[in-house]
């Protein structure tokens, strides 16, 4: 494993853990890390709602994002088993996907993946969520790689909770608070994607950029859009 990546890598990420006021915008820039030095073109990140259900929080593209909410929907996938276990899960190749996967297997080889990994987002014993990366080849994730995917999705935890202690009625709160923001997010897509005639993955991309040169909140950036979007309706 290239440890000065990994080490370039943890420490965007780290950053990103003291802005407590920009966590959608952080999620994404982990995603994107992680993505970046375990060589996957997909990661996103599934969390526990309300109802004990997994939905979508997070996602490095749109592309991503289909994915892991059609796992949740199938409830079938390897996020779906990473929750449940409490463990790492990985399949390399679609025979092996498929096999495990039958439904989602076919969704991974329409969108051209070989390979799979997810690893369980943990707090305090519990585990409230997945973290999924999707490889195009059919390379197996090593050790030190399914190492760092969970160092990974430990950092998101703490991203999401915060450093603060908190108890069960004050972490489901920040779950929910959490999750809420990402309807802003998805709202602002689908206006950019309209006004501006975009696909759904440029529109994503197009509001990741907006909020960055803006230098605002990712959930903030989306409210903005949204709000105008109103304002003109």
């Amino acid at each position: 494993m290239d440890t000065s990546g990994a080490a370039h890598a943890l420490a965007r990420v780290s950053a990103e853990l003291t802005d407590v006021h920009n966590v959608a915008g952080g999620l994404v820039v982990l995603l994107r890390s992680c993505g970046t030095f375990l060589d996957t073109q997909a990661t996103g990140l599934l969390i526990e709602n309300a109802r004990g259900e997994l939905e979508l929080l997070s996602s490095s593209t749109h592309g991503a994002a289909e994915l892991e909410v059609l796992q949740a929907q199938l409830d079938e996938g390897p996020c779906i088993d990473a929750h449940a276990s409490g463990e790492a899960v990985q399949a390399a190749g679609l025979e092996e996907c498929q096999r495990r996967w039958p439904a989602f297997g076919q969704a991974l080889e329409k969108g051209g993946y070989g390979s799979v990994h997810a690893s369980p987002v943990r707090w305090q014993g519990s585990v409230i969520g997945a973290m999924g990366a999707f490889r195009r080849s059919d390379r197996a994730f090593g050790d030190d790689e399914q190492v760092f995917s969970q160092a990974f999705a430990d950092l998101a935890a703490v991203m999401i909770v915060s450093l603060d202690e908190v108890s069960g009625a004050d972490l489901r709160a920040r779950l929910d608070e959490t999750l809420a923001s990402r309807i802003s997010i998805e709202q602002a897509k689908g206006v950019l994607a309209e006004r501006q005639g975009l696909s759904m993955e440029d529109a994503y991309e197009r509001l990741l950029d907006g909020a960055a040169e803006a230098g605002r909140p990712l959930t903030e950036w989306a409210g903005a859009i949204i709000a105008d979007a109103q304002g003109r309706s």
